[in-house]
């Protein structure tokens, strides 16, 4: 039944009663009503004087949530048949839950006659509301709220005060600490509708919704309109303390209790606040690694019809840095649209950038943008007195995950500049290095065919190039290289160590780094095939043989390093297995208990036997570095 008209009638008629019938008990049953559904109700309460009023129901059903031994108890209870008091009023459970909680005190009054309604709480502890509002029984509030509620006159005002409000979701994905926030709003009636306004301020305390968070500092003024089928947003601004103002718009569904069309546009925002607190949080879900920013930004979005429609994003004077070190741009101007319905282009310039220890110079991206897809061609920028290139850069995204293709590379670097950008011993010659084609796919970047380097007047060629992880900081490199035909006489100039005349082959299968440390691989050096000098100084041959001795060899220290004597060689082979750290050492062939690391020929003739077969790879290299730079001091077991 639709109660309210017939329940009215009947306070009437009890309200003409004599006084004798002034003490009232009604036993209802059932109410059914569109909003909620009551059973076993009970009402007693004073007809014509001011007294107590007890409303008791068994079994309360509201808003798809439902309650059982509610008691709503009034003192100073007053009803005339034109008016409704109940200055002092408390609801509270009778069940074993809700008697160990406090009841939430009200007051209310009414006017059915001209629709003045008026209802408040004050300075109530939040986990009051908990035995009635079955979601907040979880989340164990706690703080004060003060409520008042205002009608009359086709005129509505809404005052909500919160102070040290903390709660906790069970997940954890959700918490608030010291919370202190007011809104209020008001409205008025406009035909069924009603216009309204309201002002959210938020000066205190800190919220947590995964995986963002977010300190107070936050203000919000908005206008619309409250209809029986949606709320309207007309117009909303945000201000947020040391970010900016965003602007906008959006429209509530409440029968299907979502949202379908909305928008925003900022201002200008500090880009360094919108990468810490808004952007990185969502990168961080989706698993790209920490970025840092600086300068400003301006977005806009707009959303219709289930799906995202326009975007834009701007960048004014910024600075973009990934946490990792491999990539940094400075100086960026950017205008980024992207439509859902036609492609769209973005201008963006870079006055100056980084990738690892490499400088580039200013340079402008092409990229194009269409739905799920964004892509770049005919990039040039340059790095030292050559260039970096991409020739084709694509990235999608599909229900698999981001992927996309990248050709490109570097051209014409000189190595002598290359070499003091990346702190290394100066090289000889100049680095062209072409990538044909190079895949993202399920967080593994592959190349597709061979990277080709010129290098010590050889070649190296690197192919099953893999970067697994490549965007985190537990990145692994693997691949295979293989390098022919280079100048051993310049590799030797170029590291400080003795000078060794010839040219040698080189070849690294399943190579694995992490962190630009070997895991494992398995190696392989040889002299090449042809006909060419061979041979290697005194200082070659002392630097050979400390890094297997302590101190400088004592066999050798009466050697003079005149110029031009030298030892000749037939061969120089050096294998390593490295597995767990520990190198397993092969040569050109095995002599005894050891093996043939160079075998010398001519006259004098001097060979290299290594006789230790597990060498301990770390000490190894800190061997080699301090041979290098003439501090001999460890000894390899």
């Amino acid at each position: 039944m639709f109660f309210r008209p017939r329940l009215f009638s009947l306070l009437l008629c009890l309200a003409a009663l004599p006084a004798v019938a002034a003490q009232v008990t009604l036993s209802l049953g059932s109410i059914s009503h569109a909003a909620f559904e009551a059973d076993n109700v009970s009402i007693a309460f004073d007809a014509v004087r001011r007294g107590e009023a007890e409303i008791r129901l068994g079994r309360l059903r509201v808003a798809g949530a439902e309650y059982r031994e509610l008691r709503i108890h009034c003192a100073g209870f007053y009803f005339d048949g034109r008016r409704l008091d109940c200055p002092e009023g408390q609801v509270r459970r009778e069940d074993e839950r809700g008697s160990r909680r406090p009841a939430l005190p009200f007051s209310l009054a009414w006017r059915p006659g001209d629709g003045f309604f008026s209802f408040s709480i004050r300075d109530v502890d939040a986990v009051a509301f908990s035995p009635l509002v079955k979601r907040l029984r979880g989340w164990h509030p706690s703080g004060r709220i003060d409520i008042g509620l205002h009608v009359e006159a086709g005129q509505a005002r809404l005052d909500l005060d919160v102070r040290g409000l903390e709660f906790a979701s069970r997940e954890g994905d959700i918490a608030g600490k010291d919370i202190a926030f007011s809104l209020k709003a008001g409205a008025t009636r406009s035909g069924a509708d009603w216009q309204w306004q309201a002002r959210l301020d938020w000066p205190q305390g800190e919220f947590y919704r995964a995986p963002w968070r977010r300190q107070a500092g936050v203000r919000i003024d908005a206008e619309g309109v409250l209809s029986a089928k949606s709320i309207d947003v007309a117009l909303a601004r945000l201000d947020v303390a040391e970010f900016g103002a965003v602007i906008a718009g959006l429209r509530w569904d409440r029968e299907r209790g979502e949202a379908t069309d909305w928008g925003f546009v900022t201002e200008r925002l500090d880009l360094a606040t919108a990468m810490r607190e808004w952007v990185q949080p969502w990168l961080a879900g989706l698993g790209f690694p920490e970025w840092r920013a600086s300068g400003h930004a301006r977005f806009s979005a707009e959303w219709a019809a289930g799906g995202l429609r326009r975007f834009y994003a701007g960048l004014e004077d910024a600075t973009l840095a990934d946490n990792t070190g491999y990539l940094a741009l400075d100086g960026v101007n950017a205008q980024i649209p992207w439509d859902a319905e036609v492609p769209t282009e973005a201008e963006i310039g870079v006055a100056a950038g980084r990738i690892g220890d490499l400088p580039l110079a200013g340079f402008s991206l092409p990229l194009r943008l269409g739905g799920n897809e964004a892509s770049v061609k005919g990039l040039v920028a340059p790095m030292l007195d050559g260039s970096f290139l991409i020739d084709s850069l694509r990235l999608a995204k599909s229900q698999s995950g981001w992927h996309g293709e990248f050709e490109g590379g570097i051209e014409g670097v000189s190595m002598p500049k290359l070499s003091r950008a990346l702190k290394l011993p100066a090289m000889a010659g100049s680095l062209t290095a072409r990538v044909p084609r190079i895949a993202f796919e399920q967080g593994v970047l592959r190349l597709d065919g061979a990277l080709s380097i010129e290098v010590f007047d050889g070649g190296i060629i690197v192919h099953q190039l893999r970067l697994i992880d490549p965007f985190g900081k537990g990145r692994r490199f693997v691949a295979d290289v293989t390098a022919r035909n280079l100048d051993l006489g310049m590799l030797t100039r170029t590291f400080a160590f003795g000078a060794i005349e010839g040219r040698f082959d080189a070849d690294l299968h399943d190579l694995e780094l992490q962190g630009w440390k070997p895991l494992r691989f398995d190696a392989r050096i040889a002299s090449s095939p042809g006909d060419y000098p061979r041979s290697l100084s005194v200082g070659a041959l002392k630097d050979i043989t400390a890094l297997g001795e302590a101190g400088s060899p004592e066999r050798l220290a009466r050697v003079p390093e005149r110029s031009g004597f030298s030892f000749g060689y037939s061969r120089i082979g050096f294998g390593c297995a490295l597995r767990n750290g520990i190198c397993l050492l092969e040569g050109v062939e095995r002599e005894g208990d050891g093996v043939v690391l160079m075998r010398g020929s001519g006259m004098p003739s001097v060979s290299i036997i290594g006789y230790n077969r597990h060498i301990d790879w770390e000490a190894l290299v800190a061997r080699i570095r301090e041979v290098i730079a003439g501090r001999p001091g460890v000894v390899i077991e």
